[in-house]
């Protein structure tokens, strides 16, 4: 099936290494990422121990801490090791386990995720480098260990940037900082902190900002002068805000630039070398943290999502379906509930192929985007069923949106050969929080029955709970 294939692709050649091992530590299941990572080929790991792959410096650690700390808490996440690859390098990794039960509650098989650590270790050895040049590195090795414990918490991306932005304006002494990643249109959005100098310049003044995004450098600017020689409108606006200095640190992702880490001092600030390299090594830990959010986040959607539509599928489609029904009941207000089948779609799926199929699903999900208000969700039920839920809708709104539906979704497909053509039954409830109580199952038996209902009519129509049909 597509979803599968789209689920399998996505283990193989997800950005991290997955590995499932049997309760006895031998190696069940490998993604390709981790053997091209390792240099393995499969048959070279299949059944054997993972403990045998890592390194001796790590092994005891894996054995006397990672496994009991897995058996009793269940997982273990962020931990350093070291595996060794087929040509006898030691790849640094960060390792997340989750152990598995069985259906009698006892270990069944342990599912690991695992990240290539390679450029945070060797900052690390950078930093601890450093540590032995001055004083103060103690405390910059002990920030990038607070930094690791939080990023490892953020469970979103707006969280993580939100913990960046913090940590980096506290580390430097900054008056104000913030993040800003490349949205859609390919400018930076500030998505956390803020911006002291919005507003004050126009969007395509040059700035530091995009210059440190395009070159992938820090670009640090210690008071007015450096300012205004580079950046003259930047300079004006820094006065107005009664701001010195700045600087701008690119966050990178496999040595491309993403996002941007800005920082502003209400007095000259010269940064050295040793405050720039903890700044750089913070921005790689949260892009590695980063990388692991955006896959939990796509593992997510992909859970909730028709990978063929985007649309909300039938497990999503019922948490809205549960949620609009409790808000129903708390504001008295309709929800109304549109349960639409395509007409004369089989013919088409049959004669001229699945991707034709596909593709006349795809026009129909856009369509419906097109037609419903923002407050509606749109899912696919399965097959060629959509449903439409409407929050507060009555009987009158529901008839004119389930009439535009039907209309739109008819309107002629101009790739489609002739003899070949696709209308929409639609069967509609609104439901009534003041009547009785609801369940999702109950509204949905409603409306599927209301489709039925038109369909046998005569296809292409809309019928609406308690009401006579409409024709179109």
């Amino acid at each position: 099936m597509p979803e599968r294939e789209d689920f399998e692709e996505l283990y193989h050649d997800a950005p991290v290494g997955y590995l499932t091992t049997r309760v006895d530590d031998r190696i069940t299941r490998v993604n390709r990422r981790l053997l091209e990572w390792t240099g393995y080929d499969e048959a070279d790991v299949l059944g054997r121990r993972f403990v045998d792959l890592l390194d001796p410096a790590t092994r005891v650690f894996y054995e006397t801490r990672h496994v009991p700390v897995l058996h009793r808490e269940g997982e273990t996440r962020e931990v350093v090791l070291g595996i060794r690859c087929k040509d006898g390098r030691v790849m640094p990794i960060l390792i997340n386990s989750v152990l598995v039960l069985g259906p009698d509650d006892k270990p069944r098989l342990v599912r690991s995720a695992i990240f290539d650590a390679t450029e945070r270790s060797q900052y690390e050895r950078d930093l601890v480098a450093e540590r032995r040049l001055a004083e103060s590195a103690a405390a910059r090795v002990q920030v990038l260990q607070n930094a690791s414990v939080e990023f490892a918490e953020a469970a979103t991306e707006t969280e993580l940037a939100e913990v960046l932005t913090r940590i980096v304006g506290d580390a430097l002494g900054a008056s104000a900082s913030c993040v800003a990643t490349v949205d859609a249109a390919g400018e930076l959005e500030v998505i956390a902190g803020v911006n002291p100098l919005a507003g004050l310049y126009a969007q395509d003044d040059p700035r530091p900002g995009p210059d440190s995004l395009l070159t992938g450098e820090p670009i640090v600017l210690a008071g007015h002068d450096e300012v205004e020689e580079q950046y003259p409108t930047i300079a004006e606006a820094m006065r107005t805000a009664r701001l010195e200095g700045l600087a701008a640190f690119p966050l990178l992702r496999d040595h491309a630039p993403f996002g941007v880490v800005a920082v502003f001092f209400d007095r000259r600030r010269e940064l050295e070398p040793a405050a720039i390299a903890l700044v750089e090594a913070i921005c790689l830990q949260a892009a590695q943290a980063l990388a692991r959010v955006r896959l939990q986040e796509e593992l997510a959607h992909l859970a909730l999502h028709d990978q063929l539509t985007g649309l909300a599928n039938r497990a999503l489609l019922r948490e809205h379906i549960e949620a609009a029904l409790a808000a129903s009941a708390r504001s008295s207000q309709p929800v109304a509930m549109m349960f639409l089948d395509l007409d004369r779609f089989k013919p088409i799926n049959d004669r001229l192929g699945h991707p034709t199929g596909d593709e006349v699903l795809r026009e129909v999900a856009e369509r419906l985007r097109a037609v419903v208000r923002d407050s509606d969700v749109i899912g696919r039920f399965g097959g060629d069923e959509f449903i439409v839920l409407c929050p507060e809708t009555d009987d009158a709104e529901a008839a004119l949106i389930s009439e535009r539906l039907r209309e739109e979704i008819g309107r002629p497909m101009e790739w489609l050969p002739d003899g070949f053509a696709v209308s929409a039954s639609v069967g509609v409830v609104v439901h009534r929080a003041s009547e009785h109580p609801a369940t999702t199952d109950e509204l949905l038996e409603i409306a599927d029955a209301e489709m039925y209902r038109a369909k046998n009519g005569g296809r292409d129509r809309v019928s609406i709970a308690g009401r006579s049909q409409s024709r179109p």
